[in-house]
């Protein structure tokens, strides 16, 4: 199971969009075998759970991928509220 940052924007295309990122903080998506959820499924799910149909600019990555774009300065932290799911 990986671990996916989820990046949704403070610009308020979301309403409440802390809540939204509290409301989905450290949920578990499971798949059967060894098959793992891409970044799409992943984000598909959470759009499920807020109970949207567009993504509304929400960006969902590997941990690793997230480091890399965060510690490389290529992201602003303080456009999104951030949480994590697994997948």
């Amino acid at each position: 199971m990986r671990t996916f940052i989820v990046l949704i924007p403070v610009d308020n295309s979301i309403t409440d969009p802390r809540k939204a990122c509290e409301m989905i903080e450290n949920m578990k998506y499971n798949k059967e075998g060894s098959i793992q959820y891409t970044t799409n499924d992943i984000l598909t799910k959470i759009m499920f759970e807020l109970g949207i149909d567009n993504p509304h600019n929400i960006e969902v990555e590997p941990i690793t991928d997230f480091m890399d774009r965060f510690n490389d300065e290529q992201l602003n932290a303080d456009d999104y509220f951030i949480s994590y799911v697994y997948g």
